[in-house]
């Protein structure tokens, strides 16, 4: 196996794990980490994970930003523009990229570098490390908690799909107003397995709520995770997911 670690999530776990904030008087606070803190604690996580694949092999993937999300949509995760980063985030993520194998793909964040190499044959046995609910919508082997489990194109479509209707707000991807994943799923359960018959039940649902087929596509597009042939390596373009047919 070769573990596709999802970079961004473990160094910002490290990071916000070794923080500490001292007060030196009741009008002076600080907050500060130790950079070998949060490389231990890296380590740690990480030989957990190969001790679930049972391999040594991994690859960490990062983001690239902006991101081709936020060119067609420019309210993308907006709502996290004033949030602070932890103290050692960055200087962790390049400690990272030195001593492991890590991969960058122009405007694309580093799930959809996961999705993309998780689905072509860039590697033998692929699984993907990550606890994000967006790694259900790709095809593909996954450690998400304590061990591996195997997530189909069935259902991987049928979760992109359901994502694509209820939106994620932690992203600022509004999706259909009021709609939550329950929902999604119960409005997409007796629908048959195929890309164009789910895509035609979220359209209609898009359209029965005042929505417009744009809007649709615009969701769809946000909540895809790439996937191989999404994107060229060489120029950095992103071919933008499209439905295969007419309803």
């Amino acid at each position: 196996m070769t573990l596709l670690i999802d970079g961004d999530h473990l160094a910002f776990t490290a990071a916000c794990a070794v923080e500490q904030v001292v007060e030196w008087d009741i009008n002076v606070w600080t907050t500060h980490s130790f950079l070998s803190d949060a490389t231990k604690v890296v380590e740690t996580k990480l030989q957990g994970f190969i001790d679930i694949a049972e391999d040594k092999n991994v690859v960490m993937t990062f983001s690239s930003y902006p991101t081709f999300r936020h060119e067609i949509y420019q309210d993308y995760k907006a709502n996290r523009i004033t949030k602070r980063k932890p103290t050692v985030f960055k200087p962790l993520i390049e400690w990272m990229e030195q001593e492991w194998e890590s991969i960058r793909y122009a405007n694309c964040e580093g799930d959809d570098v996961l999705g993309i190499l998780a689905t072509s044959k860039t590697y033998d046995d692929p699984v993907i490390v990550s606890v994000d609910k967006d790694m259900r919508t790709i095809p593909c082997k996954l450690i998400a908690e304590d061990e591996v489990e195997h997530i189909t194109q069935r259902k991987a479509d049928r979760h992109w799909f359901e994502m694509a209707l209820a939106g994620d707000a932690g992203d600022g991807i509004l999706g259909i107003k009021g709609m939550g994943m329950v929902t999604a799923s119960k409005l997409l359960a007796d629908v048959p397995d195929t890309e164009e018959a789910l895509w035609h039940k979220v359209l209609q649902t898009y359209e029965k709520k005042g929505y417009t087929i744009a809007d649709a596509i615009l969701n769809a597009r946000l909540t895809r995770i790439l996937r191989d042939g999404d994107y060229d390596i060489f120029t950095g373009q992103v071919k933008l997911w499209n439905p295969k047919t007419k309803p």
